[in-house]
Formats: structure tokens, sequence, C-alpha cells
């Protein structure tokens, strides 16, 4: 998770708090992960994540078990406070924040949507966490460009980022999958359009 998405919402004690409730909250799903997993996704040494999972266990936040020598972590999602912190971390350093960054960056993209379940889920809708992220990509950007914030978003997310390319023509006049597209959930990329 880049830097700059934590400075748009600084309510959590650390970078390495608000990246472990991220994973566990929006991007892990409901699968447990062990510490070291968790290590290893949000790069913290694991003195500290063993540290953060303590208090947010404490907390209520999240649970834990022991299987043999290893303690796997999940979101708590009988706590009170999951949903709003689902949604608060969702929107805050989710996808979102991330593929903004990165497309944002692109000359030529004048406009981006995630679509699909990850746009569902956003809106509210119940449902499993969706294992890939579909995003629509309209203008006329170099599209290796366009897979490359692809995939550092997919290694920085954990999670199968698939992009397509849409002309503004194409999107003013859509027809098959781009049709289907816009009458479905949308959540629209706030790029800064100086690109």
């Amino acid at each position: 998770m880049p830097s700059a998405s934590l400075r748009t919402l600084p309510i959590f004690r650390s970078a390495t708090q608000a990246r472990l409730l991220t994973h566990l909250f929006v991007i892990g799903g409901d699968q447990p992960l062990s510490l070291t997993a968790l290590r290893e996704r949000i790069d913290a040494p694991l003195s500290t994540v063993q540290r953060e999972v303590e208090q947010l266990e404490r907390a209520g936040l999240v649970a834990s078990e022991r299987i043999g020598n290893t303690r796997l972590v999940h979101a708590n999602r009988d706590s009170p406070y999951f949903g709003d912190l689902q949604s608060l971390l969702l929107k805050a350093f989710g996808p979102t924040t991330l593929l903004t960054s990165l497309l944002g960056r692109i000359p030529r993209v004048a406009e981006a949507y995630i679509y699909g379940s990850w746009a569902r889920r956003y809106h509210g809708e119940a449902g499993p966490v969706p294992r890939d992220l579909d995003v629509l990509v309209i203008g006329d950007p170099n599209p290796n460009a366009v897979y490359r914030a692809a995939r550092r978003a997919e290694s920085e997310l954990n999670l199968e980022v698939n992009p397509i390319i849409a002309t503004h023509d194409e999107w003013q006049k859509p027809r098959g999958l781009l049709k289907r597209i816009q009458v479905g959930p949308l959540v629209e990329l706030e790029l800064d359009h100086q690109t």
C-alpha cells in the first residue's frame, strides 16, 4: 500500500496498523492467515505484526487460533465494528486509492472505473469477498503502461487486477461488455485529469 494513500485518512496509530487492518478486513477475505504470511504481505517485522495483532485482538477487532505452532488470524466478523470498519478501510486504503494513484500518472487516461464484484461490495451489496478486481480505463493510454500499473496493483493488493481499455467513443456508444459494465455498479476513480 503506498504511503500516499495512508495520508488520506490519518486516523490509525501507524501505517503498519492500517496495512494490517486493510489486509484482514478488505483484501484477505475470510481466509485466516498466519502471522508469517501477514508479515510478508504487509512488509513489516514479525514482532510488530505480533504486537499489532495482540492489541487488535484485545479490542475485539480480530480473532486468532493456534494450530500447532502456527497462529492464524482473521477479521472478527462478530465485532459490532466490523461492517463500519471494513467500509472505512475499503474506501480509504483499498483498491480505489491505489488505482487512482497508479492510473492518474498515465498520460491520456481520461476516466477509470472499478466494476463487477468489487464495485458491488463497495456499494454495499452482500456477497463473498471478490477474488479479482475488474478495472475499465477510458481514453487512449499506452496499453503497456496500463498493464504495468495493473501488475503493480496486483503485487500491492495481493489480488488479480484485470484492466480493459476503451476509447471515449466506445464508452459513449457502448456495445457488448461495455454496455453491461455501464448498467452495472461502478466506482469512479477520481483522477486529476491533468494527463
